[in-house]
């Protein structure tokens, strides 16, 4: 006798190879709503390295030039970095479009980025032996001034 549900195991196969190839497709290619954590994370930690890199350099301008021997220094930065990706603008329709420069890399495309822009001094903070005196003030913010193209009532310098 002859199964009336032959056809089924038939279909079953093709339900189960269409189904692991979805399977497949879908773990190969998932879509990411959340952000790349890992880019973040990377970005937080190069200002972090940008920002305690600069605090050293001012604590040592500060001992060299002006003599003092206990300093520390606090930064505060503007924003994040900026990123500048090589483009081709175009101007001739009046609309001003540009058109980014993509290569292929393992995750697709990826835009060519030509520089980073660091973020801003927005404003320093000086503890230092002395830092009192006026004379004091008055050397560290001229030279911190200068030094950072910061303007001087950003930078406060104290005991």
């Amino acid at each position: 006798m002859k199964n009336p549900f032959g056809f089924l195991k038939e279909k079953k196969w093709i339900i189960i190879v269409a189904g692991a190839a979805l399977g497949v497709f879908l773990i190969a290619y998932r879509p990411s709503s959340a952000p790349d954590t890992a880019a973040q994370e990377d970005g937080f930690e190069k200002i972090s390295f940008y920002t305690e890199t600069l605090e050293e350099r001012i604590e040592d301008l500060c001992r060299s030039s002006v003599g003092i021997e206990d300093v520390s220094v606090l930064l505060t930065l503007d924003s994040g970095s900026e990123y500048v990706y090589a483009a081709n603008t175009s101007e001739n329709d009046g609309t001003g479009t540009r058109e980014y420069l993509i290569v292929s890399g393992e995750d697709g495309g990826e835009p060519v980025r030509v520089t980073e822009i660091y973020p801003k001094v927005r404003g320093v903070a000086v503890v230092c032996t002395n830092g009192d005196r006026a004379e004091i003030k008055e050397k560290i913010t001229a030279l911190l001034s200068a030094a950072l193209g910061v303007p001087s009532n950003r930078i406060r310098v104290s005991s």
